[in-house]
């Protein structure tokens, strides 16, 4: 799959954790591919943390997209087990390129967004409500209250309420700054 790539080469093949590890000290790959079981997934993450390497994981739990997140990674890539080429080129370049990719159908999952550190993650008694987050998906378009107000059918009044709640929960000072930490957070969709 990777053989025709104009800008990829490729220096070793290795079947399982163990033999990755002997191949990371031999060949330095600037971009590790891996389609590994999700017991497998940690020791992968661990050994290739730190040690200068991109990682492109092909897996089917979103959760394991967390542990990437922690790792010290300079770029990873988290995508289906079923990426066809386009994807996993995509994918290898951007990791390299010190990116952060996710297959879609990972990131749009309700309760999935975006992996964060657990000091982005909002305290049980600080989360968003449904309207609050539906609030704040207007809120990424740059709409005033009066639009959000229009598009949501709820009064002006009901929707600055929300913002102020919006705001006082993500410790945002603006409604930049609350979209901003809200698409780091995973609440929102850019």
């Amino acid at each position: 799959m990777l053989v025709d790539a104009d800008d990829c080469e490729i220096v070793g093949e290795a079947n399982g954790s163990a033999e990755m590890e002997r191949l990371l000290i031999e060949s330095a790959p600037e971009v590790v591919l891996c389609d590994t079981s999700p017991a497998d997934a940690l020791r992968v993450i661990e050994a290739l943390s730190g040690e200068g390497a991109a990682l492109v994981l092909l897996g089917e739990d979103h959760s394991e997209y967390q542990l990437m997140a922690d790792a010290v990674l300079p770029g990873w890539a988290y995508l289906r087990k079923e990426a066809d080429r386009i994807e996993i080129l995509g994918a290898i370049r951007a990791a390299g390129a010190g990116l952060i990719a996710v297959d879609r159908s990972f990131s749009l999952l309700p309760g999935s967004a975006f992996p964060l550190a657990d000091a982005e993650i909002l305290p049980p008694d600080e989360t968003l409500t449904a309207r609050e987050r539906e609030v704040l998906q207007q809120m990424t378009h740059g709409l005033p209250n009066k639009q959000i107000a229009a598009r949501l059918n709820i009064s002006q009044h009901t929707v600055k309420f929300h913002v102020a709640s919006i705001l006082a929960k993500l410790g945002a000072s603006s409604r930049t700054e609350a979209v901003t930490s809200g698409a780091r957070r995973g609440l929102v969709s850019l």
